[in-house]
């Protein structure tokens, strides 16, 4: 499995993150509505920003998406910046945004997905 590059930083401006655990909700004829989880273990959503220092790392950060993550479907193992821990995770959909860089700093936006925190 691959690992998240060292290389690309994950800032906190713009940083959410949003558990889902598939609750179902079902309305009654009377009383209050019922509702269940469908996951034990939610499924956790970031929006990341994500900063490389010059080009030839915003060039290897798009190779290794392409060539290690399948253009961004497959797994990957990273460590979840607020608790420590290693996690697998992968990218929403495999979307991934450049932004303008400012000077040699290239930043991207994107939403990185795990099982669990």
């Amino acid at each position: 499995m691959a690992t998240w590059p060292t290389y690309a930083r994950l800032i906190v401006a713009g940083y959410g993150e949003e558990a889902d655990y598939g609750v179902l909700r079902s309305e009654m004829d009377n009383g209050i509505a019922k509702q269940r989880a469908r996951y034990s273990t939610p499924i956790v959503t970031r929006d990341a920003t994500v900063i490389v220092m010059s080009l030839a790392e915003k060039n290897a950060l798009d190779a290794w998406i392409a060539a290690d993550l399948s253009g961004g479907a497959a797994w990957f193992t990273w460590t979840e910046p607020l608790t420590g821990n290693s996690v697998q995770a992968r990218l929403v959909s495999g979307k991934w945004k450049w932004g303008e860089p400012q000077g040699a700093v290239w930043q991207a936006t994107c939403q990185i997905e795990t099982l669990g925190r």
